[in-house]
């Protein structure tokens, strides 16, 4: 998980500054969506740091347009969620085109009631984004139930031969699952992408540390967290539910 392994197309995103420690992350959630990290937060925490950022909030780009306003050169990006919700990692090479992105094909096809999922599938945005210079990735492919894209999703293959790249390491998942789409991507000649899927600044520091060497995993530690994030989701998720049914 270097930077040097990632594809020339986020490199002038990278911002180097006097410092040992690099923030290299392309898959972090904000308030935006289903997280709980502020922009103020972030933004503090990489006023002393090299970094590489990816906002990528579910069908949301808040977080990514109020993070450029406050003068951190984040890669203007997003998760997309599909109508059986599959989901996409998108980045683009501007801000201007992940807006026109998002105000054409994605908030008129917004689930009122399921913040992860729009009500189009992965065809209707694959064919959307030829027409945008972006780069697609494909995360947590062997994830946890709904998410283990390998085995609920029969058009995997046709999705994987459209895409530039495979997540090859998502924090939030057990190593073994992490292999298993590495491998995928290798025997796909796919090229990669890494990040916390965070959800809470502490999800994001662990892996910080993870590429820069400082900590290894601490299997106690990580399940705790796993069980935390679980709980806070479930809310979030059910707060958006149900503002949507109040809405209808």
């Amino acid at each position: 998980m270097e930077l040097q392994k990632l594809n020339e197309f986020f490199r002038e995103f990278y911002v180097e500054k006097n410092s040992k420690e690099k923030v290299i992350d392309l898959h972090i959630h904000t308030n935006y969506s289903d997280g709980f990290i502020s922009c103020k937060a972030l933004e503090h925490h990489l006023r002393d740091k090299s970094y590489l950022l990816a906002i990528t909030d579910h069908n949301a780009i808040g977080g990514n347009i109020m993070l450029r306003k406050m003068g951190i050169n984040v890669i203007p990006g997003i998760e997309l969620g599909c109508v059986d919700g599959f989901e996409m990692l998108v980045y683009f090479k501007t801000e201007d085109d992940l807006i026109y992105f998002y105000k054409s094909f994605v908030e008129p096809n917004k689930n009122k009631y399921r913040m992860a999922k729009t009500h189009q599938d992965i065809h209707y945005y694959l064919r959307a984004l030829e027409n945008f210079k972006c780069y697609k990735s494909i995360p947590h492919i062997a994830g946890l139930a709904q998410k283990n894209f390998l085995k609920n999703k029969d058009y995997i293959y046709n999705v994987i031969a459209r895409v530039d790249a495979i997540e090859i390491h998502n924090h939030a998942l057990p190593n073994f699952r992490n292999l298993i789409a590495e491998d995928v991507q290798k025997k796909y000649e796919k090229e990669l992408t890494f990040g916390s899927d965070a959800h809470f600044m502490e999800e994001l520091i662990k892996f910080s540390k993870r590429i820069n060497h400082l900590e290894k995993n601490n299997l106690f530690r990580e399940y705790s967290s796993k069980i935390k994030l679980i709980s806070w989701l479930g809310r979030k998720h059910l707060a958006y539910g149900i503002k949507g049914m109040l809405e209808k």
